[in-house]
């Protein structure tokens, strides 16, 4: 065979390994925000096992958890490991979500699916990318980056699921680069919804009423019984979401505002004078600060050079 000839016939392989390549794995990569619109509202029904590391502290924090979701926002997830969180549940019949620790359902931060309003903020206060394609649990996968405008927010790489959008594994990065938190999903099964027990995603028989009660309020009402104005907008692109006022303890309420900036949400709570905090807040940073006779917490997951500059929008 001639050198031309040759050189030809490896060109020619070269040419058909390449078109099969990306015949098997295309790189036509799709809207990161409809994959995330996937991601929230999947229209299959499954069941996964998911590891969950956050480093709050030097040796960091492993979970282990079952999750079920089904369309229509129902979904059911139980905390496996450690020892400690065995026994709480996290279930939503589409409508409300609840909290349910050894049976009894306790207070919980309201959670909305993401919404296309949520979706216009987030493209605001995000850039979107889908970087390259991945192969997870041998299916096959997008990896997106959702990075911050801003510095001090933490950057989101997100592994999803081609055909259904679903959080295959995930990182949350400070603003320093170092990790904040990583899940990773280790087992996956496809359901037919009516082969699961609905009964998993029902609202739970126990209600401790006086401690899961909560009501929505307006700003005026806001305004008008905790003598409190609440912004609709607050700096680095974060919006007004909800006000709620609930009943944490047997005699006194706390006041509950929640912003979001399309991604990340800041709570605001105010309580009474003299009332502590009845339950455990989180590991994010918070900072607090007394006002008026009242105690005021502001917690998310920012930097607290942030979170110190949000709080002048109260004071």
């Amino acid at each position: 065979m001639s050198d031309g000839r040759a050189v030809k016939l490896a060109a020619t392989m070269a040419l058909l390994l390449l078109g099969s390549s990306m015949l098997a794995f295309p790189d036509e990569r799709p809207d990161p925000l409809l994959l995330l619109r996937k991601s929230f509202s999947p229209s299959i029904a499954y069941t996964c096992k998911v590891v969950v590391t956050a480093w709050r502290s030097p040796k960091g924090e492993t979970a282990l958890l079952r999750e079920w979701r089904l369309p229509g926002g129902r979904y059911r997830i139980e905390y496996l490991a450690p020892k400690n969180l065995r026994g709480t549940v996290i279930t939503s019949d589409g409508k409300r979500r609840w909290r349910i620790v050894n049976g009894r359902a306790v207070w919980d931060l309201a959670v909305d699916e993401l919404t296309p309003e949520r979706l216009d903020l987030l493209s605001q206060n995000y850039r979107l990318e889908v970087v390259k394609p991945a192969t997870v649990l041998n299916r096959k996968a997008w990896l997106v980056e959702i990075t911050p405008k801003l510095k001090g927010k933490p950057k989101h790489l997100l592994w999803l699921d081609a055909e259904h959008g679903i959080v295959l594994k995930g990182e949350l990065l400070g603003s320093d680069k170092n990790p904040i938190a990583f899940m990773t999903v280790t087992e996956l099964k496809f359901l037919k919804p009516n082969e699961v027990d609905q009964k998993m995603f029902a609202p739970p028989k126990k209600l401790v009423t006086n401690k899961v009660a909560s009501f929505p309020l307006t700003k005026e009402e806001a305004a008008k019984r905790w003598a409190v104005s609440l912004p609709d907008k607050l700096p680095f692109g974060f919006r007004l979401e909800r006000i709620e006022e609930a009943a944490l303890t047997q005699k006194r309420p706390t006041l509950h505002a929640i912003y979001t900036d399309g991604l990340i949400r800041v709570s605001l709570f105010v309580l009474p004078t003299g009332q502590d905090f009845p339950v455990t807040v989180s590991r994010l940073p918070v900072v607090r600060w007394k006002q008026k006779g009242r105690t005021f917490l502001l917690v998310g997951n920012l930097d607290r050079s942030l979170l110190e500059r949000l709080r002048r929008s109260f004071e």
